[in-house]
């Protein structure tokens, strides 16, 4: 029989398999054949811009089925495939990175780079933007008066407030001219435009996606969201024998607050013999303090070790709490994996996890201790997962 933290891993797997672009694409062209037929029949020269940490995947998805004449990928730092890195561009291709969730001079340079190839294209052009989240680093151009050392302050203070990505993002148009659908504005009127997206925003608000740079506009479609991956892990635990109760799909609370929820799931699934999965899908929002390092699913993750510690139980229990991109916070891992031996081998080690948290400094903590979730890119964004899992008295 596997463990719980197989069980866990292997559900969080299935949630991203099912969050592909290559699986998203799969369902849009079976629902939208009309938007198929436009784009392969067109007799139009076709230009792809994919945007976002999901870009290169999505522009390799789009590219099996439509006969692209150029296109431009721009993804986050450790996104692209060493090859594609490497060389730059092909004959359709230009690769670039840039810095996220802060810009950098790349994402200006970048962003400079292909609204020159955006600007140049006409009426007998079609563009198609793919866009997913971290998006808004990425792709920047700045109004006048305001220089790159301004937006990374701005940024920097904005992300670390701990306010939702719908203020922060509304923030961030204020000082661009490419967000909010301003780069629609730089474009010939005349040049048809589709943009396809992967939505990482609770309620697929499209302004708020990547920033909408090319929203409101006609031929806008949101391919897919949490919600499919959400389903897919309540589908796969029930058929491992676990009973479901799934929170929600759309949560939104503070760090802090989800973890004291999931405490409280955890000692009513006591109540129960059966093995049972608490589910929880959205966003959480985690003001940073001091100067460690982490991400908000790290922080969850070891906040919950530190509360189901005080609960004398001799049920297991395993606790994951991941990003669905791969990447939490400023990391390379994608979150945090805790059990009930979690903590007590934390002290182990010489942490004091409480005195850490004070700290934002969930990531050499849960290191320490082989429990973060290390997925690399995973070509895909679709907000965060957590999942409790307890296991059932034994017979």
């Amino acid at each position: 029989m596997s463990t719980l933290a197989e069980d866990i891993l292997d559900l969080f797997q299935k949630a991203i398999d099912v969050a592909s672009p290559n699986f998203m694409f799969r369902s849009f062209y079976k629902e939208h054949p009309e938007v198929v037929d436009s784009l392969q029949k067109g007799t139009k020269n076709l230009y792809v811009f994919a945007l976002g940490k999901a870009a290169y995947c999505m522009g390799m998805s789009f590219s099996n089925h439509f006969p692209i004449n150029r296109g431009f990928i721009l993804t986050k730092y450790g996104h692209l495939p060493s090859k594609a890195l490497i060389s730059g561009e092909d004959s359709i291709w230009k690769y670039r990175e840039a810095s996220h969730p802060i810009p950098d001079q790349n994402s200006i340079s970048h962003s400079e780079e292909v609204l020159r190839d955006l600007i140049s294209l006409g009426e007998n052009d079609c563009l198609v933007v793919l866009l997913s989240g971290g998006g808004s680093s990425l792709f920047e151009i700045p109004v006048d008066g305001i220089s790159l050392d301004d937006l990374i302050r701005i940024q920097n203070d904005l992300l670390r407030s701990g306010k939702p990505i719908q203020e922060i993002n509304k923030e961030r148009k204020k000082y661009s001219q490419v967000k909010g659908g301003k780069l629609l504005q730089h474009l010939n009127p005349r040049l048809e435009v589709f943009t396809f997206v992967i939505s990482d925003v609770l309620g697929d608000d499209p302004a708020t996606i990547a920033s909408g740079p090319t929203f409101p506009s006609q031929n806008y479609y949101i391919l897919g969201n949490l919600t499919r991956s959400i389903q897919k892990i309540k589908q796969e635990a029930e058929r491992l024998g676990y009973r479901t109760k799934l929170i929600s799909d759309t949560w939104d609370k503070t760090s802090e607050e989800t973890s004291l929820l999931i405490e409280k799931e955890f000692l009513s699934a006591l109540e129960s013999e059966q093995r049972q999965i608490i589910l929880l899908g959205g966003e959480m929002v985690c003001p940073v303090l001091g100067n460690g390092v982490g991400g908000r699913n790290q922080e969850t993750a070891l906040r919950v070790a530190i509360l189901l510690n005080q609960h004398q139980s001799d049920r297991q229990w395993c606790f994951l709490s991941g990003g669905t991109d791969g990447t939490d916070g400023p990391t390379d891992a994608a979150g945090g994996i805790v059990t009930h031996h979690s903590f007590r081998r934390m002290l182990a080690k010489g942490w004091d996890p409480k005195k850490e948290l004070e700290n934002s400094n969930s990531y050499p903590v849960l290191k320490s201790v082989d429990s973060l979730v290390m997925t690399g890119p995973t070509g895909t964004n679709v907000n965060d997962i957590l999942i409790l899992l307890v296991e059932g008295t034994k017979s």
